[in-house]
This record gives C-alpha cells, structure tokens and sequence, in this order.
C-alpha cells in the first residue's frame, strides 16, 4: 500500500507535466500554451528567458539610454535657451572674432552644433528682431549683429552637415528670401539643415521674381522656400508664389513659406497659396519631406 503511494506521488508530481502557476501566465502572455505545458522545466526557463526575459531587459535599457539622452538634450536646451540675451549682445556690440569664440567655447564644454545651431544661434536671430523693433538697437547695429551669425554659420556650415553623416540624395531645394527682403540669415540657416538632410541646395538673394522664376523654370526642384519678415502686401506675394508654381518645371513643387509672421497667423500659409510652414531648420526638413513623401517624380 505504502508502496503504491509513493508510485502515484512520483507520477503526480513529475516535471514532465509541471505547469506554470496563473500568475506567469498574466507577466508572460502564451506561457501556458501547449508548447510550454509539455515543456521540461529547464525547456521551459531558456524558452521563459529567451523569449520573455531578454527582449524585457534589453528595452528596458533602451528606454534608459533614450530617457538620458532626452533629459540630457532638455538641459542642454534649457541652458542655451538661458544665454540667448548674452549672446544676441556680443553679436551686437563685439567683434566676429568674439562671437566665434563664444561658439568655441560652448562646444570644448561638449554641445554640438546642431544644438547650438537650433537653440542658440536662430534664437539669437530672433533676438535682434526683437530688439529692432522694440527700438533698442538700431538697424546697423542687427545687421552687424547679424552679420557675425552668419559668419558662424559658414564658418561651421561643413562641420554641421558632417555630423549628421547622411549620403547626398537626389532632392533639390531653391532656398531664397522674397524679392526686397533686406536681411537673409533664417533662410539661409533653413538652407544648413537641408544641406545636412542630403539635399542639393541653391540659393542667394533674388534681385526680383524673374530670378526666381527663371531658376524653377529652367532646372528641376522638389521643393522652393521662401522667408518674408512682414505681410505687407498680401495678394503681392500670393501673385509671386502662384507664379513660382506656374512657371516650376516641376508641376507639384512643394512650396514652404517662413516668417515669424506665419507662426502667429498659420491660416495666411495657406490664403497665400503655400504648402507649410516652419519654426525651424529642423521641422523645415521634417515638414517638406513628408509632403513630398518617398518618391520623387522624375524630369
């Protein structure tokens, strides 16, 4: 009888039909599948590791390196944010000397360009707008101030375009401030970020919009950009853009229009007879490539 007992214990409780508790079912969905039940406990614990364990750990870590890297861009932003003024005055008042070597500086200190370039340098050329039309200083002191910045960006135009290591594309962009527009340098920032996307740019100051029209009639572009500091003259410039497009040899030209203005009244993007806007190089590029989408179309 003891005997008989023992047998049935041994049977009972035999690893070949171990199943695992409710509870590993809920942390690790499928577990108790037929697969797992008919499993050997150690099949069991590599199959447990292999393909529940693992996968956890390494997005756990993951999520780790990519939460750093957030909260170290966040402070890194929030500490250039904090030295726009101080720099907007260099500009103004000191050498280009000066200026570059503040830029220098921040970069012994570990910051990149990109950073530098989004978060110190355009803000700054925010800065002397402001400053301008608050009549603080005078239009040769922004454009001296102005000057310097765009000393910076083609001083470190090569190394910016190089940090981001990706290949020359076959997408062409015509990057140019409208006709009459006295100051260049967010255009021409927009310019470094399309550069360091892959796109073949072209720009420079048009000396009226036959020059534009000519440049989108005569060579293929994906897409035109065009900066305007104020709305003075609204069906002017819808005329000019509607034009552009008429005149483009590519018939579904994308066309981004920028200005401080057209972050404060976006439905003018569109009564304009443009595609987007952008606050920035950054979203320029992210905006235009996803109106364009994959394919471009040919000649």
């Amino acid at each position: 009888m003891r005997k008989a007992l023992v047998s049935n214990v041994d049977r009972e409780s035999s690893c070949s039909d171990w199943t695992p508790p409710k509870e590993l079912e809920e942390q690790f969905p499928g577990i108790l599948s037929s697969n797992y039940g008919t499993s050997k406990p150690l099949d069991l614990l590599e199959k447990l590791i292999e393909g529940s364990v693992i996968p956890r750990l390494v997005l756990d870590h993951r999520r780790s390196l990519v939460g750093s890297a957030r909260a170290a861009a966040d402070a890194t932003a929030a500490r250039l944010a904090a030295s726009v003024d101080e720099f907007a005055e260099l500009v103004v008042n000191r050498d280009a000397e000066s200026s570059s070597a503040y830029i220098e500086a921040m970069r012994a200190q570990g910051i990149t360009l990109e950073a530098l370039f989004q978060d110190l340098l355009a803000p700054a050329a925010r800065r002397l707008g402001v400053l301008w039309e608050e009549d603080i200083n005078d239009f040769m002191d922004v454009s001296r101030g102005l000057a310097h910045l765009s000393h910076i960006l083609h001083d470190y135009s090569s190394e910016f375009s190089a940090e981001a290591r990706v290949p020359i594309s076959n997408r062409r962009a015509l990057l140019m401030p409208m006709p009459g527009e006295q100051h260049t340098f967010g255009i021409s920032m927009v310019g470094e970020y399309f550069k360091r996307a892959g796109w073949r740019v072209w720009g420079g100051p048009p000396r009226n919009i036959d020059d534009i029209l000519e440049l989108v009639d005569g060579q293929w572009f994906d897409m035109v950009g065009l900066s305007i500091s104020a709305v003075r003259e609204p069906q002017k410039i819808a005329s000019q853009i509607s034009q552009t497009r008429k005149s483009s040899h590519n018939k579904n030209i994308t066309v981004l229009i920028g200005g401080s203005t057209f972050l404060d009244q976006p439905d003018l993007v569109g009564a304009l007879g443009a595609d987007a806007t952008a606050s920035d190089g950054h979203q320029a590029v992210r905006q235009v490539s996803d109106l364009i989408g994959p394919r471009r179309q040919s000649k």
